[in-house]
């Protein structure tokens, strides 16, 4: 993320741990409530409170793959007001891609980001590595539903 992002994160943690719980009632948001706002906002087409939404979400679980989505998303829907929000997009995607090696959809984005940016080779490869990523999709879900076709790797011994 960039750096507004993590002084975003950061002033939100902070401003957690200060609240965590008064009285024993715990005041952090879940992770899923904060990204339900966010989602709110998207259908809102208020972008950059998405984001903002999207990124409290991970403050409260940095792994919630979803927000990563939401951000990667947001920021390219804001490209034309905010055209640097379009970094923050590609990390948001990269991260995905980290946690989650076979999300059709963040490969998917990148090529979507990069053919924006007017990078075709780099946008290439991002596609590519998405329809790669929908092949195993489909072979896995041939091989759980038993269709003909699918054959486990012979064992090497």
């Amino acid at each position: 993320m960039s750096s507004l992002a993590d002084d975003t994160v950061s002033r939100y943690v902070l401003q957690a741990a200060k609240t965590t719980f008064m009285g024993g009632i715990q005041l952090i948001p879940d992770a899923d409530d904060l990204y339900m706002e966010g989602l709110d906002l998207f259908a809102e087409e208020k972008w950059e409170e998405a984001v903002a939404a999207f990124r409290k979400t991970l403050a409260v679980d940095s792994e919630y793959v979803d927000a990563y989505h939401g951000i990667a998303r947001a920021c390219f829907e804001a490209r034309e007001h905010n055209p640097d929000l379009l970094d923050e997009a590609i990390e948001a995607a990269k991260k995905i891609v980290e946690l989650e090696p076979d999300d059709v959809t963040a490969y998917s984005t990148l090529s979507q980001i990069y053919v924006w940016k007017g990078d075709k080779d780099t946008a290439e490869m991002w596609g590519a590595k998405a329809r790669v990523a929908g092949w195993k999709d489909q072979l896995r879900a041939d091989k759980s539903r038993g269709k003909p076709g699918f054959k486990e790797p012979e064992s090497l011994e």
